[in-house]
């Protein structure tokens, strides 16, 4: 069910809960949580060296903000990285762009850390 970087340690029907190990790291995911497994299904399409738990995080982040902020940019056709890369920019940009200009730092630092994230 999941890539080789992920391994699910356990369920718990009782609270909807399950518990995967991502990269060697714990995440505790909801059943209501279907964007860490878009994410998990995004980061199987890069190479090896470029999955790490905290790309696969901030992707599924972002993604979460796209559904339930209503911007629905479409990120199930990418295929690479920078494909993800480019479909964060894009939320970040949608989050930003009617709020003015009182944001303006906030859009700038979003777009920062997105480049960190991707980039090192």
């Amino acid at each position: 069910m999941y890539p080789t970087f992920v391994k699910q340690k356990e369920s718990n029907p009782y609270n909807s809960t399950r518990t995967l190990e991502i990269c060697g790291q714990s995440y505790l995911a909801h059943t209501a949580d279907p964007y860490i497994d878009d994410a998990i299904s995004l980061a199987a399409l890069w190479h090896s060296h470029q999955i790490t738990y905290p790309r696969i995080i901030h992707l599924r982040n972002w993604i979460r903000e796209n559904d339930q902020h209503g911007h629905n940019i479409p990120f199930k056709h990418i295929k690479d990285i920078m494909g993800c890369k480019y479909f964060v920019d894009s939320v970040i940009e949608a989050e930003f762009s009617n709020i003015g200009p009182h944001y303006q730092e906030n859009f700038y630092a979003s777009l920062r850390e997105n480049e960190r994230i991707f980039f090192e």
